[in-house]
């Protein structure tokens, strides 16, 4: 089972540093897009998507029955790199969920 990563380029960038793949996305309907094919494959655990997109009711609402209906993967949002952080640098979360220095 492995982790999987749909944001903009920045974040995409320093999960593929620790051999995270992912799908840049751009756009609200380009995450929707990528979130969708992802979901065809068995060997994804986690996906991990930008805040950028998720506050978009369409895809919110698609990701609520995501969580509801199946146990894998695990969604988890992350502040993209656009996004504010409360104060907390994306390169520190990504290190704390992967338990590994950047």
């Amino acid at each position: 089972m492995i982790g999987y990563v749909i944001g903009d380029a920045d974040m995409l960038t320093g999960f593929r540093l620790v051999g995270v793949e992912g799908t840049e996305a751009n756009t609200v309907n380009e995450a929707k897009q990528a979130l969708n094919q992802i979901l065809s494959r068995s060997d994804i655990a986690i996906i991990i998507i930008s805040e950028d997109f998720t506050t978009e009711s369409s895809i919110r609402a698609q990701i609520d029955k995501i969580r509801q209906e199946r146990l894998t993967p695990i969604i988890v949002e992350l502040p993209g790199s656009k996004s504010p952080a409360n104060g907390i640098k994306l390169s520190d979360t990504i290190s704390k969920i992967l338990g590994t220095k950047m």
